[in-house]
């Protein structure tokens, strides 16, 4: 499967998920703003890195889908850079996501993250609705400029962050670019357990 199929199949989801959380968060049912989706058009690559990385270790918990040996030697450098950066550049991130899966994972491992990431945005599109109901606040993606931080919010799920964002990495003046979702919190924690995973096979 393409990455061009892959993306068209996931898009309608998560552009629900994108304005249903922006309602829940202001209480109203007006669009996004042209300034809201420009910003969010900008940091894409970003998210979709974030939410790759963060169900990679998913992948683990079954043998056909694991990685073996030489896929972690491959997906060591570019964890431990993404680790290392003060901030994630949209075309580091592309690039990135294009070496884990154009060259490091396989069809079947891609096939997986798939099915994952429905089943996380299924999950969130559940919480989001009981918040809503019960007055509950949308959760926030650490650094998501323009204050959408509930966007893709959903416990270090794909393609979501945990809690609140880290102090100074968020808020109405964020540029794409000016974050690294690795680097503090929940997310910081995973990411580093998941490099010493790698590092053991």
């Amino acid at each position: 499967m393409t990455k061009l199929t892959r993306a068209a199949q996931l898009l309608p989801a998560l552009t629900l998920a994108l304005l249903g959380a922006v309602n829940a968060q202001t209480g109203t049912q007006r669009q996004m703003t042209p300034e809201m989706q420009a910003r969010m058009k900008a940091m894409q690559p970003v998210l979709d890195l974030a939410q790759t990385v963060r169900l990679l270790p998913d992948l683990e918990k079954n043998k056909a889908t694991a990685l073996t040996k030489a896929q972690a030697g491959q997906l060591l450098p570019i964890l431990t850079a993404i680790q290392k950066a003060s901030s994630v550049q949209p075309n580091d991130a592309k690039k990135y996501l294009t070496q884990i899966e154009d060259r490091i994972l396989t069809d079947r491992q891609l096939t997986a993250l798939d099915s994952l990431m429905l089943k996380a945005e299924q999950e969130r599109e559940a919480r989001r609705t009981q918040g809503s109901q019960g007055g509950g606040q949308a959760q926030r993606v650490p650094g998501l400029p323009g204050g959408l931080g509930g966007v893709l919010g959903g416990q270090g799920q794909r393609p979501g962050g945990a809690g609140q964002a880290p102090a100074g990495q968020s808020g109405q003046g964020g540029q794409p670019g000016t974050f690294n979702p690795f680097k503090q919190g929940r997310a910081a924690g995973q990411l580093g357990a998941y490099i010493k995973v790698l590092q053991k096979k």
